[in-house]
């Protein structure tokens, strides 16, 4: 019986090294599958991260340019319309200017 329960114990021993085994092969398994999964993860948020800044540049840009027309327009307005405003009176002033030189300096 002695050996019969020494061959059992052996057995089940066995058995159980067997068993541990097969959970640490398990486990690093389920490590290696979570580290990927993991690291899926930060690429993809990566990806969109960069994607979205981008696209908010873009954006940006985008607006930047509108604004930038609009300005340059508004500018153009303002300068022609300073121009026409003070086109009268520059032969005015070119006499006022003629008539000075010419007292000052003679004919």
């Amino acid at each position: 019986m002695s050996e019969t329960l020494a061959d059992e114990v052996r057995a089940r021993e066995a058995s159980a090294r067997e068993v541990v085994t097969q959970a640490k092969a398990e486990g690093a398994r389920l490590v290696a599958s979570a580290r990927t999964a993991g690291e899926q993860a930060i690429k993809e948020a990566r990806q969109k991260s960069h994607r979205y800044f981008r696209d908010e540049v873009r954006r940006a840009e985008g607006e930047a340019e509108a604004s930038a027309v609009k300005i340059v327009d508004a500018g153009r307005e303002e300068t022609e319309k300073f121009y026409s405003d003070g086109k009268p009176r520059t032969v005015e002033v070119a006499d006022w200017l003629v008539k000075e030189v010419m007292s000052t300096y003679g004919n």
